[in-house]
């Protein structure tokens, strides 16, 4: 319950590949304009938001377990 109290709302800009293509649900707020996309993430530290929004754009995980 602390974890979802500590929750902050991230803005994550990125460059998508040209060939990227939507596959799915997507579980952020996203805009994307000319290849650009801007996606809202709750997240406790950015880095945390910005590994949530790699592993579901480019297949990234940067978490060991």
């Amino acid at each position: 319950m602390d974890r979802i109290k500590a929750l902050q709302e991230f803005e994550v800009k990125t460059t998508l590949p040209e060939d990227f293509q939507f596959k799915g649900r997507v579980p952020f707020d996203m805009q994307i304009v000319d290849g650009e996309a801007t996606i809202k993430v709750l997240a406790l530290t950015l880095d945390e938001a910005m590994m949530r929004v790699d592993s579901f754009l480019f297949g990234v995980d940067d978490e060991s377990n």
